[in-house]
């Protein structure tokens, strides 16, 4: 019988690193899927993608979701996120795909030149610039504004 996990701790801890770190350096890189795996969005994902597409994941987590796009011939797949403690598990878990690719970032300053991935995929990772706010319809300024700021970049 598998273990139930219980799920991470209040939200408002989302939007820490020391939060993210310490549940990485627990769980390295064992899956977990907090919205549901690659076969939940495959079927609204797959028109919307070509061979040779350069996809980046924004907030990848410990998410197979990656790999499986690069087991699906996707095979140019850059994954940040913030936690080097994440990045480090995902990067050891998966050396033998080359064209996976793992890089600490932040969402709100990304250092990649423009025009440089034709996708982007983000499944849950807005969700730290919202987990201060009380009311979903009616954000802070500062909310707002870092949103807009993540979207104008991506």
């Amino acid at each position: 019988l598998m273990e139930r996990r219980r799920p991470p701790a209040a939200p408002p801890r989302y939007g820490r690193r020391r939060f993210w770190d310490a549940l990485y350096r627990r769980e390295g890189a064992e899956t977990r899927e907090w919205l549901g795996g690659l076969s939940r969005f495959l079927p609204q994902l797959e028109p919307e993608l070509r061979p040779g597409d350069r996809i980046l994941v924004l907030g990848c987590g410990n998410s197979a979701l990656s790999h499986d796009l690069h087991e699906l011939g996707y095979t140019d797949v850059t994954s940040i996120d913030f936690s080097p403690a994440c990045i480090a598990a995902m990067r050891a878990r998966y050396a033998r795909c080359p064209g996976l690719r793992w890089a600490v970032m932040d969402i709100r300053a990304l250092a990649f030149p423009d025009a440089s991935f034709d996708v982007v995929l983000e499944k849950g990772t807005l969700d730290v610039l919202m987990v201060e706010e009380t009311d979903p319809w009616d954000v802070s300024p500062q909310a707002a504004a870092a949103m807009r700021r993540v979207l104008a970049e991506v």
